[in-house]
This record gives C-alpha cells, sequence and structure tokens, in this order.
C-alpha cells in the first residue's frame, strides 16, 4: 500500500485501509489488524483501527520533520493464521515556513566617504520548506542608498550603492524583505 498525503492533512483523517479476506466460517475468519512493530515516532502520528484496517492520523505531520513512513500492517484470523503488508506514507510539502532573516553582523555606524560597494551587514536567509517553496527572493526596500549582493547560497550583503552624504541624511532604516516561492507566497 502506498500512499501520498500532504503535510497540513487533517488529525483524524483516514490516510488509507488494509483489507484482507479471510474464507473461514466464524471467528476463524474474522480479521483484525494491528502494528507488528512501529516506531515511537510513528505510533505517536498514526493509530490503526484493530476491526477495519483504517489508518488515521492522530498527530500533524511534518515534511521537514520526516517525509516518508514504512509501516508493517499485520492481519490476523481468529484461528492465530496471519499475513502482513507493507505500508508506505509519503508526506508531500506545504508552504508552512516563512522564510527566516537572521542579521549576521553589522555596522552600527559607516563613515560617508566610504566608497560605494562597502558591506554595511551580512544576512543568513533561510526557509525550511522543499523546492519552490523554500527558494528565496530578498529585496530591499527603495529610496536608500543600498543594494543586496548574494554572498554565498544563503548569506546576503547589505552593501553601499552610492557614496552616502551625511549633511542630505544622517541614518537610515533599512528594510529587507524576503518572500520565498511559494503560492501564495510567505
Amino acid at each position: 500500500y502506498t500512499v501520498r498525503v500532504p503535510e497540513d492533512v487533517p488529525v483524524g483523517s483516514t490516510l488509507l485501509s488494509v483489507t484482507a479476506t479471510d474464507p473461514d466460517d466464524g471467528t476463524n475468519g474474522a480479521v483484525l489488524y494491528s502494528f507488528p512493530e512501529i516506531s515511537d515516532k510513528a505510533s505517536n502520528i498514526f493509530h490503526l483501527e484493530p476491526k477495519t484496517g483504517a489508518i488515521t492520523l492522530v498527530r500533524n505531520l511534518d515534511f521537514e520533520e520526516a517525509d516518508l513512513y514504512e509501516l508493517r500492517v499485520r492481519a490476523k484470523d481468529g484461528g492465530s493464521l496471519s499475513n502482513t503488508a507493507r505500508v508506505s506514507i509519503s508526506v508531500t510539502d506545504v508552504n508552512d515556513n516563512a522564510p527566516e532573516i537572521s542579521v549576521r553582523s553589522a555596522l552600527s555606524e559607516i563613515s560617508e566617504d566610504a566608497a560605494p560597494g562597502t558591506v554595511v551587514a551580512l544576512l543568513h536567509v533561510q526557509d525550511r520548506d522543499s523546492g519552490a517553496n523554500g527558494e528565496v527572493r530578498c529585496s530591499l526596500g527603495e529610496s536608500v542608498p543600498f543594494r543586496l549582493e548574494r554572498a554565498l547560497d544563503d548569506y546576503y550583503s547589505v552593501v553601499t550603492a552610492r557614496e552616502l552624504d551625511r549633511e542630505r541624511a544622517s541614518e537610515y532604516n533599512v528594510t529587507v524583505r524576503a518572500a520565498d516561492g511559494g503560492s501564495p507566497a510567505l
């Protein structure tokens, strides 16, 4: 059995049902389902209904925590005969994490004669989501004499874009906006 579910599937949802048949009559043909072996982590997330074989969600999934669960389900009849099936639950990413910006270093003062391209701040930007949901684009507010330069994969530098003039402006508030590639973007 294989099922793909988004990480935001509601708690209480039935993800899939395992079915087994037994042609015997009476209690010998009554099938009960169980997990013969299950990790503590998975046992806190999934519930198996013994009479129906339905696997339901008892805790929220998180793609960033785990994207695949491999379970075994045992079907056992009243006469102690059993068989097992493998169940794969694949979790798909949803854009549920906003980008995070952290300032790794920043100047509190800069001389007005600093050359254009002087680094004012180093920012680390990341998003825990995967694929387009985790691709981050950064931008600066308008009307500031600064620009962003990509330093490394997840790092940006805020640098001076032109010469500064203290008599025109003695300080600047610079806003950096980070948006991911999700739809809608966070």
